[in-house]
């Protein structure tokens, strides 16, 4: 099923802007602060047992139009914040143009399907600047997968199959075991993503969750070159 203007399709699951997040079960919320040995002497995992409270500050997926125009609005920001290169700009607004993508599911990281017969990711693995990754996406598929850095955050794309369409999602922290080494807190922040997923069965962006993941509802796009067009005079 393609999907155009996706987020329509949660208007029906309004919930009232007043009602509570929901909160963790109290068993979770003790496990992660268990005070054993380990837990307090180990920085690694002091640091990762945290995320409990980290998910309680992270933005939910809008449920209603107006929370969706809002939260575009303040992801707008937050990308402008991010005081990216002119170049990397460029490369954003293209991906938004030719793919139709919104700013909320590119930036809180929803799985994306483009039917492209793999255009995309024959264009954007030639870049100088596409990093090898390897991740628990389509495992079954034997097809390199990049990722494309944007300060901390890391935009991850491959291949449904070797034949087949391009795939991507934004990754609030990117990850490669081979850079443990330079920057240890790399398993750090990726291990509390990790734990988000596991929590909300959700994706985890730079700027909040999506329910669109490679396993529920990724969403499905048709690809629409820009290849061709005039510039308007």
């Amino acid at each position: 099923m393609i999907h155009h203007r996706h987020h329509r399709q949660f208007l029906h699951k309004s919930a009232s802007p007043t009602k509570a997040r929901r909160r963790f079960p109290s068993n979770n919320d003790r496990f992660f602060h268990l005070p054993t040995t380990i837990a307090l002497n180990d920085p690694f995992l002091r640091r990762l047992y945290s995320v409990v409270s980290l998910v309680l500050d992270d933005h939910p997926y809008p449920s209603t139009r107006e929370e969706f125009s809002r939260r575009t609005l303040e992801i707008e920001q937050n990308v402008r914040d991010l005081n990216l290169p002119s170049q990397q700009r460029r490369f954003l607004q293209r991906l938004l143009v030719e793919t139709g993508i919104s700013l909320v599911d590119l930036w809180q990281g929803s799985h994306v399907i483009i039917l492209d017969n793999g255009y995309l990711y024959n264009t954007w693995s030639q870049l100088p600047n596409a990093l090898p990754r390897f991740s628990s996406h389509y495992r079954q598929v034997p097809v390199q997968q990049y990722g494309l850095n944007f300060r901390d955050h890391q935009l991850l794309f491959g291949k449904t199959a070797t034949d087949g369409s391009t795939w991507f999602q934004m990754e609030a922290h990117g990850f490669d075991p081979n850079d443990i080494y330079n920057d240890p807190d790399l398993a750090v922040y990726h291990g509390q993503d990790f734990l988000k997923y596991r929590f909300h069965g959700m994706n985890v962006g730079p700027f909040g969750f999506s329910p669109h993941t490679e396993t529920s509802h990724p969403i499905i796009l048709r690809y629409n070159s820009r290849k061709g067009r005039r510039n308007p005079r």
